[in-house]
């Protein structure tokens, strides 16, 4: 089997395959020379509590100072009067958390320390990206040059980009562009985050305020092109002025940001047939808006429920590249990924919509979910990843959620 992608959602999958007869390839397919873009190493990644009970059964250790506890999750709109807050409490989880905001380095450098080491049946090599696919009824190949050449059962597509790939492999793809952008930055607040997530919706998108564990935020913010540029080349104070206006209620004034970054936001997914023996994971299956912060946690999920088809696969001496153990990743899978697109989605639109008289109706549908124990339950659960739709659910994601 091999695995295009060196990166968290790749190293997912090989520790959820642990102790299976598989031989597994990882390859880098990062162009050589690339830098990281400055900042980078501060990225963060929310992690949903099921997504945490996932890696602790994989013995994954995160350390404290990288991880920002979310234990309340505030959902309001610009100019409305209503919120809706979402607290640990409703899941009754012995974790006292929703979720967790960890730094991208910290969960690379954890799930790396738990990869087995390299042998016949484990490697690792950093060759780059593909130069050329061939596909074969019972295999398929992938070329590097230089006489560098893979021929595999499987190929799991995992380097959350696709470049050429798209081409050479015929993936299958639909989407759309935005004509938003993304400011992301890390921004402080007198005193603490008190463990709040804030997802606050404005005209132009979300603006999400995630805590970390330093006791700042990480800042997503949803810019018009025209906004994106007048903020690129602002100076901090008045980068902070322009935000400070739009910041959700109960939330003080901030007054530090630093790592400032912006790219463009656009949804896309991409399939394969069947009969193709190749299953693109995690961002190279879906790229969503960062609304929600569901992007790895859902390809985590997908993941895990690969790996479990996978082992089943094994320990009858199955094909593991068959195409009807591929069309039951695709079932099993299809309900939980059109659920999280259609919210992520569907609330990025409905709150772009013009003011009035959509904000006094999404002002009175978020009364109603605020009023009701069992919708904030139900939404709560869903967001941290402990209630799935039932024809997603796997053994594996049922053992890790009891899993202590």
């Amino acid at each position: 089997m091999l695995i295009l992608g060196d990166g968290p959602i790749a190293h997912s999958l090989v520790l959820a395959l642990a102790a299976t007869p598989l031989r597994i390839c990882v390859v880098d397919s990062t162009p050589p020379g690339r830098e990281k873009s400055s900042g980078e190493e501060e990225r963060t990644v929310a992690l949903a509590l099921a997504s945490l009970r996932l890696l602790r059964a994989f013995d994954v250790c995160l350390p404290a100072d990288a991880r920002g506890p979310i234990r309340q999750v505030q959902i309001s709109q610009a100019r409305g009067l209503a919120r809706v807050q979402l607290s640990h409490e409703l899941l009754a989880a012995p974790e006292g958390v929703v979720g967790e905001v960890v730094v991208l380095d910290a969960l690379r450098q954890g799930l790396q320390t738990r990869l087995p080491p390299e042998s016949e049946q484990f490697r690792r090599l950093p060759w780059g990206p593909v130069e050329s696919f061939t596909w074969y009824p019972d295999r398929v190949r992938l070329d590097w040059g230089d006489d560098r050449q893979i021929e595999a059962k499987l190929l799991i597509l995992a380097d959350g980009g696709h470049g050429r790939l798209q081409r050479m492999l015929a993936l299958q793809r639909r989407g759309w562009d935005h004509n938003r952008y993304a400011c992301t930055a890390r921004v402080g607040v007198p005193g603490s985050t008190a463990g709040i997530a804030y997802e606050h919706f404005l005209e132009s998108g979300p603006l999400a305020l995630l805590p970390r564990a330093d006791g700042r935020f990480s800042l997503v913010w949803s810019l018009l092109p025209s906004a994106a540029s007048r903020l690129l080349n602002a100076s901090d104070s008045e980068f902070l002025r322009q935000l400070n206006t739009q910041l959700p209620p109960g939330l003080t004034p901030l007054r530090e940001v630093e790592g400032r970054g912006f790219y463009p936001l656009h949804f896309q997914q991409f399939s394969a047939p069947p009969n193709s023996r190749i299953v693109p994971l995690g961002n190279a299956a879906q790229t969503l808006h960062p609304l929600a912060g569901q992007g790895y946690n859902l390809g985590l999920r997908d993941a895990v429920t690969l790996a479990a088809l996978l082992r089943e696969a094994a320990g009858q001496a199955s094909d593991p590249g068959a195409a009807a153990l591929l069309q039951d990743f695709q079932r099993i899978r299809r309900q939980d990924r059109l659920e999280i697109i259609a919210f992520t989605e569907g609330m990025n639109r409905l709150f772009a919509l013009p003011p009035l008289p959509w904000r006094l109706g999404r002002d009175l549908a978020l009364q109603a979910v605020e009023s009701s124990p069992l919708l904030k339950r139900r939404l709560a659960a869903r967001l941290a990843g402990i209630d799935l739709p039932f024809n997603s659910r796997i053994p594996d994601l049922e053992l890790a959620h009891h899993a202590r």
